[in-house]
């Protein structure tokens, strides 16, 4: 009964780890991407160097001063709104795996018929250096925010949460308030007091 009455209320999760957890998804599969594109182009596939190469390049600049802006204002709004989280939950580990393998495997699934797709009635592979180069830049952008996170919480000396809505699989990637806790800012604060014993 209580599980179901929390279900529909918002959650927090750690900031600095959620954008972490962000940026290696997005960098996975920017990487994944420019492999799949490489063995295309080694195994004598309908790939085109000189275009893709294009692409890749564009889609990377293009990702990296976006997220960069985006980042940089999502993170100034966030520490300018920081007040005191009322009627949430903190996510608990449990609920991150399950919700951090949905989005994965939605990613994987996404990326993979993308490409397939492209493989069939393209002959550039341009979505595959779309891709490469969209995930590298928004995965290395939010790996630096991440750190900024960490700084933050270390100069204050508390952690910072963001809020994700019930059945979201990421934090929004706009502007939105921060929720801090006073406490150590240590990488791993151990089991929170909302965390479910496991079983």
């Amino acid at each position: 009964m209580a599980d179901t009455a929390l279900a529909g209320l918002p959650r927090i999760v750690r900031a600095a780890d959620e954008i972490r957890w962000r940026g290696q998804a997005m960098l996975s599969l920017g990487l994944a991407s420019a492999c799949y594109w490489i063995v295309m182009w080694l195994v004598d596939g309908p790939v085109q160097p000189l275009a893709a190469s294009t692409v890749f390049t564009t889609s990377l600049m293009m990702s990296l001063v976006l997220s960069a802006i985006t980042s940089r204002r999502r993170l100034a709004y966030a520490l300018d709104h920081i007040t005191n989280p009322r009627a949430m939950v903190h996510e608990t580990p449990a609920d991150a795996r399950e919700r951090q393998a949905l989005a994965a495997v939605v990613f994987v699934f996404g990326a993979v018929i993308l490409l397939m797709m492209d493989t069939a009635i393209s002959e550039v592979g341009a979505t595959a250096a779309l891709l490469a180069g969209g995930g590298i830049g928004i995965g290395a952008t939010d790996l630096l925010e991440a750190r900024r996170w960490q700084q933050v919480e270390a100069s204050r000396s508390s952690r910072l949460f963001l809020m994700i809505s019930p059945g979201a699989m990421l934090v929004r990637m706009g502007t939105g308030n921060a929720y801090e806790l006073p406490g150590a800012s240590r990488p791993d604060d151990g089991p929170s007091p909302f965390d479910l014993p496991e079983i």
